[in-house]
């Protein structure tokens, strides 16, 4: 897991780790990233090989609970986008959140707009589909 900051002013954060771990890249797995907001998770976007997608797409049941959740083809978000030059296959949380420009980056955006069973089924989502890929017995095919 890691965590930075500073996409909104030039992404300091993802040039800095890209730079720093570019001897390291080829053994990442995945980068995932979830900036859209925490409303009702409808899926994830990837982008990395269709072989990778497939299984992907074959651990989407272990999200049942949560609603229909689907992979597409996509990419990631701006963070985690640093990394596809490198080779390293990236996903990002989709959400229905048609009220996420209505605060962002404004005095409204506070915790009282979220709503606690959209972020629980966010984490949800995000932890289900970051165990299935690091408990997966081979790694994501590149």
């Amino acid at each position: 897991m890691v965590l930075w900051t500073d996409e909104e002013n030039g992404q300091a954060g993802a040039k800095a780790y890209e730079r720093r771990h570019k001897d390291e890249l080829a053994r990442h797995i995945l980068a995932m990233e979830s900036d859209s907001g925490a409303f009702q998770p409808a899926g994830f976007s990837f982008a990395g090989s269709d072989n990778a997608l497939a299984k992907l797409k074959e651990w989407t049941g272990a999200l049942a609970q949560i609603g229909p959740i689907k992979i597409a083809k996509g990419g990631g978000e701006a963070d985690v986008n640093v990394l596809l030059p490198d080779g390293v296959p990236v996903m990002a949380l989709d959400v229905t959140g048609p009220m996420y420009f209505w605060y962002h980056h404004s005095q409204a955006d506070t915790m009282d707009k979220l709503d606690p069973h959209e972020i629980s089924a966010c984490a949800a989502a995000f932890a289900v589909m970051a165990y299935q890929v690091a408990d997966a017995p081979l790694d994501l095919p590149r």
